[in-house]
């Protein structure tokens, strides 16, 4: 059986941060989910639980994340790192990838994204826990990561091409803008089944989705026509 996958969130903005660890400890799989604000916490808690994976921010209050990428990859840590970050510049994300980032999301973070890396994450350590040594198949599963493919033209289990269609109409409109509950509302859905519809379709960007902070009260996920 495989070790349940622990992971540290390295992230300054609370709200957000805890939003994340909500959905990864429903992730099947996942394990224990630690969080850190800046750069000295997450170095203590490296040291301390080891995490198998990191999701790292690059805008921290004391310092950037590619920083501490490069100390990890010099130290050989041998779990992996996700840059979640709203740093889209070519020089950040070329950074990351030759530190051996294993994957770069660009905020907001579609969950669905989200939930695809975690998946591929954990397809990697049972792979490298489960063989003392590799076919050439296994060894390009590892190094294509990124690789999608074919696989855009399936669509995974639970998304179903016609609600699909549905939800992408309510967007048809730029100015359109949507939570889980008005989708829900508008398509006769239940409010679970249609954020996996919206956090599907932002992480295919077929629509955007961003977090509006309340002066009180939780964050709330908002999808808009991009």
């Amino acid at each position: 059986m495989a070790k349940p996958l622990t992971i540290l969130i390295v992230e300054d903005e609370t709200p957000l941060a805890e939003m994340h660890a909500e959905f990864i400890r429903r992730f099947h799989g996942c394990g224990q989910v630690w969080l850190a604000g800046d750069l000295a916490q997450a170095r203590r808690m490296i040291e301390c639980f080891k995490p198998a994976l990191i999701l790292l921010d690059n805008y921290l209050p004391d310092g950037k994340g590619i920083t501490l990428l490069h100390e990890l990859t010099a130290a050989r840590f041998d779990g992996g790192i996700v840059f979640t970050t709203a740093a889209s510049d070519m020089e950040t994300v070329s950074e990351a990838v030759r530190c051996g980032a294993f994957d770069y999301l660009v905020k907001p973070i579609a969950y669905e994204r989200l939930g695809q890396t975690l998946e591929r994450y954990q397809q990697r350590m049972r792979m490298l826990a489960g063989h003392d040594s590799a076919s050439q198949r296994q060894i390009d599963d590892m190094f294509n990561a990124y690789a999608r493919g074919e696989q855009k033209e399936v669509l995974p289990a639970g998304i179903d091409a016609l609600t699909l269609g549905k939800v992408e109409v309510l967007f048809a409109d730029p100015q359109a803008r949507h939570t889980a509950e008005t989708v829900a509302q508008a398509l006769k859905l239940s409010r679970t089944t249609a954020r996996r519809y919206l956090e599907f379709a932002a992480g295919r960007q077929i629509i955007l989705a961003e977090i509006i902070y309340g002066k009180v009260g939780r964050p709330q996920r908002i999808y808009r026509a991009r």
